[in-house]
């Protein structure tokens, strides 16, 4: 299976992640960081779709070793879904984790974020937490033009609610990082 723990930049997922690679799971689980393969200068969408195909056929390949994969990166759900090898996985689960616009920009605030890219990283958030929980909202934001053949008609008809287009949603904003990290600890080990 593949577990994707997603979400815009400043949501937590990387400080979640130095947790989840410690846990002892009872199975094979290989928890990875989505940017370990490198980003190029002037990566877009399209490049993203690549990546993605990238890590679900990483995925692939844990399944056959009867592993799972743990994917932390801003990987939005349409993307996933849509990747060309996804429909070959035993299953795909997905854990959102979200904050207001104001706790994004103190904690990229912290981290030396450019105040200039704060915008862009809040109007990606929220685009985010909608899309994740309505697939017809603004779809055109990961729609674009690929060299690699995605398959959108996977959910371009769904609607809210779906039992095929749903994720575990974790609102990070009061939830100190060790909260956050066994909160998505406890996703997982329900979804296994």
């Amino acid at each position: 299976m593949l577990f994707s723990l997603t979400g815009a930049s400043g949501a937590g997922k990387s400080t979640v992640l130095a947790h989840l690679e410690t846990v002892d799971w009872g199975v094979p689980v290989r928890c990875v960081e989505f940017d370990s393969i490198g980003v190029p200068d002037g990566a877009d969408t399209a490049w993203r779709h690549g990546a993605v195909e990238h890590w679900v056929q990483q995925a692939l390949i844990a399944q056959a070793d009867g592993a799972h994969v743990l994917l932390c990166g801003q990987v939005p759900m349409g993307e996933l879904l849509a990747a060309p090898s996804a429909d070959q996985l035993d299953g795909i689960r997905v854990c959102l984790l979200d904050c207001s616009p104001d706790v994004r920009t103190e904690r990229l605030v912290h981290r030396g974020e450019h105040l200039e890219a704060l915008v862009h990283h809040n109007r990606f958030g929220e685009w985010f937490r909608a899309h994740t929980l309505d697939p017809r909202h603004a779809p055109e934001v990961i729609r674009v033009t690929s060299p690699l053949p995605m398959r959108w008609e996977r959910w371009a008809d769904l609607e809210p609610g779906d039992p095929r287009w749903s994720a575990e949603i974790i609102d990070t904003e009061a939830l100190t990082p060790q909260e956050v990290a066994a909160s998505v600890e406890s996703w997982v080990r329900r979804e296994l």
